[in-house]
């Protein structure tokens, strides 16, 4: 009975200078064409490598997308090459860009800073003394922080005669959010006793007013920071739609040449020929096999000995008696 697999192995033989036309044309636009690499077949110690590639289309590809941002690029015909006037215009619509980003990674980083410092400050709303009146004692010792349940009770049953006083200020499941205030000539001691607490302390960001007025003012700050960024998005949205028209054709070209680049580490490469083997439906050989003839200089042979192993280890069957 003759070998017939499902899938056939085929190598692929010729010049170094038809390889990239022969990936072009034979295997990057046939679904059919599944390429293996050829090393893993060969013996690199006869001289085999994998021949070079400098992984600029693939560069292109991730400059692009990341230009893109959060846009899709739509498909398109790719244009011919990537010509002296796209490279231009792309350096200058990525100067504008990174502008942009810059400006949005300075509104997030503002963004952040009051959206974080309002929380904190929200945690004392409850106290009515101005926080840079607080910071400016001399002889007093200020910190603001949490102290869990028990560690209250501890205090309002330990440590009441002590000279620490803790102004309670907001609560939630963390514990009690206050002040705690000592003597500058007990703050050592008044240390381990709060430390015995379980007392959190926490840095305020420099401000002034009472914590409710701060948030407030911060609240009207994360509103014009964020009609900023809005603004700036738009900016950079815009940006990117003019360039489309030629950034689209150009990315279709890179994406091509990036896969043929991929296909290309497939091969095995020895003085001036490239090896290539590709696995391919039965229904699928007399068509590929013409393609690579009308190439012209290319060599097929069949391997049938390394399909009838896959085909062995797939079904766990054997032909030999």
């Amino acid at each position: 009975m003759l070998f017939e697999p499902k899938m056939q192995l085929v190598w692929v033989n010729g010049p170094i200078g038809r390889l990239t036309d022969f990936l072009e044309r034979c295997c990057l636009d046939q679904g059919t064409v599944h390429p293996a690499r050829a090393l893993d077949n060969m013996n690199a110690a006869a001289g085999y490598a994998e021949p070079e590639t400098d992984g600029e289309w693939a560069a292109l590809v991730a400059r692009l997308e990341a230009d893109a941002g959060d846009d899709s690029l739509p498909l398109t015909h790719p244009c011919e090459e990537f010509s002296p006037r796209q490279r231009q215009l792309l350096e200058e619509l990525e100067h504008q860009l990174a502008e942009s980003d810059a400006d949005l990674k300075l509104l997030n980083d503002q963004l952040t800073l009051c959206r974080t410092g309002s929380e904190q400050f929200n945690q004392f709303s409850g106290l009515e003394v101005p926080v840079d009146q607080l910071e400016q004692c001399r002889f007093v010792q200020v910190r603001f922080g949490c102290m869990p349940q028990r560690g209250l009770e501890m205090l309002q049953r330990d440590y009441s005669k002590d000279c620490l006083l803790f102004l309670p200020c907001g609560q939630n499941e963390q514990g009690c959010w206050g002040v705690c205030l000592t003597p500058m000539v007990e703050a050592a001691r008044m240390d381990g006793v709060l430390a015995e607490l379980r007392f959190e302390p926490v840095h305020l960001p420099g401000a002034a007013g009472t914590p409710a007025q701060i948030v407030e003012n911060l609240g009207r700050n994360i509103r014009l920071l964020e009609a900023e960024k809005a603004a700036a998005l738009d900016h950079r949205t815009a940006l990117w739609q003019q360039a489309k028209p030629w950034a689209a054709p150009l990315y279709a070209l890179a994406c091509r040449k990036a896969r043929i680049e991929e296909l290309r580490r497939c091969a095995a490469v020895r003085g001036e020929r490239f090896f290539y083997c590709v696995w391919l439906r039965q229904p699928d050989l007399e068509a590929f096999e013409a393609a690579c003839r009308g190439l012209g200089q290319l060599n097929l042979l069949p391997d049938r000995v390394l399909a009838r192993r896959a085909w062995e280890q797939e079904t766990g069957r054997s032909e030999r008696k």
